[in-house]
């Protein structure tokens, strides 16, 4: 389950004026004020911002220096200094920055949440839950720190309290629909599937649009056994994320449930096209292409997955049974040794229920 990633969305800005549509004109302002001698902390603070939320963080941040030599002890700046370092990935610093806007205003809640958040990146899962506690003494009904703790809490591998913060943020907003889809994933990890179903459900239902929604909905479809609209919810998917080379993959398993193979083969393909470091994808195309009887192909796909994880006795198994289907059988014999040696519980018996294996001596 992945955080969001860090943007500079939370900004304080001490002028309502500074919408989205406004910020490149704000900023030619602002610039245009400079140039004509009125340096003042108040203009160099809505430039950064202007410059933050236009993504401009390397810019955003060298102004947000000349604002804090202005204003040194200004806990709003501070904290927006550092949310801007946190998106240009300077996490540290961000932490510093943070912690020296709660010196100057120590229950500033929105620090300690986005303090929390940076500590969650940096996988330091203990410390976040610390800081969105000192958060929620402050602000105890807020719906995305309790979203947040759940999510360190999941990564230390306490799920059934991960559950609860997640129905605590619901409780406290029901329209938060990615505590919906958190708690929806932590329940399928515990393997309480059904009770994922009645949350992920509604928000399919109320039309909420999002891959990660309709990726997991897919999931459970098809561990209901029901492929077809699995398919169609993968699509719907992709047709949000299409660079998702993940649900291109996943889009591949559930047609080879449907045995629709030459299908299945061209989702791993793109598949690949969008991760082509990824092992899974190039051993299940392998295996699409031996079940289409194009072996060659089907040993250059397995290849290219042990260049990747050489030591993955499913490649060499099924590399063992196109060298055999070959004709060529001392390299299916050393390939099927191969897979034994990794795994021979697995793959000992499989060999002997193979029609084309079996007759070999391992």
């Amino acid at each position: 389950m992945a955080l969001n990633s860090m943007n500079v969305d939370g900004h304080s800005s001490s002028d309502t004026r500074f919408l989205p549509r406004n910020l490149k004109k704000a900023l030619t302002r602002c610039d245009a004020m400079l140039a004509e001698g009125t340096d003042s902390a108040r203009v160099w603070q809505q430039r950064s911002y202007c410059l933050a939320q236009l993504g401009r963080y390397p810019d955003a941040i060298r102004s947000y220096e000349q604002t804090l030599k202005r204003a040194p002890h200004n806990a709003k700046v501070w904290c927006n200094f550092g949310s801007t370092l946190a998106a240009s990935g300077r996490l540290l610093k961000a932490i510093k920055a943070y912690d020296r806007a709660l010196d100057f205003e120590p229950n500033y809640a929105n620090v300690w949440r986005r303090r929390g958040k940076v500590l969650y990146r940096l996988g330091e899962y203990v410390q976040a839950i610390e800081s969105y506690d000192h958060a929620l003494a402050l602000e105890p009904t807020d719906s995305r720190l309790w979203h947040a703790k759940g999510l360190a809490t999941h990564k230390l591998g306490q799920a059934r309290q991960a559950v609860q913060y997640f129905r605590t943020a619901i409780a406290n907003d029901p329209n938060n629909h990615e505590s919906y889809l958190a708690l929806a994933y932590t329940l399928i990890t515990m393997g309480r599937r059904s009770e994922a179903l009645a949350y992920i459900q509604p928000l399919v239902t109320k039309g909420w649009h999002n891959a990660r929604l309709f990726y997991c909905y897919a999931y459970l479809l098809q561990q209901q056994g029901n492929h077809q609209v699995a398919l169609k919810y993968l699509d719907e998917a992709i047709f949000l994320k299409p660079h998702n080379g993940n649900l291109w993959f996943h889009k591949g398993l559930v047609l080879i449930r449907l045995r629709r193979y030459a299908d299945a083969h061209d989702a791993f393909r793109e598949s690949l096209r969008r991760q082509a470091d990824h092992t899974d994808s190039w051993i299940a195309l392998g295996m699409m292409l031996r079940k289409l009887n194009r072996l060659e192909e089907a040993i250059s796909a397995f290849d290219k997955a042990l260049a990747i994880s050489p030591s993955h006795p499913l490649a060499f198994f099924h590399q063992a049974g196109c060298y055999a289907t070959l004709g060529r059988k001392e390299w299916a014999v050393e390939h099927l040794r191969r897979a034994i040696s990794l795994d021979a519980t697995t793959y000992l018996p499989k060999a002997q229920q193979d029609p084309v294996l079996s007759a070999l001596n391992p």
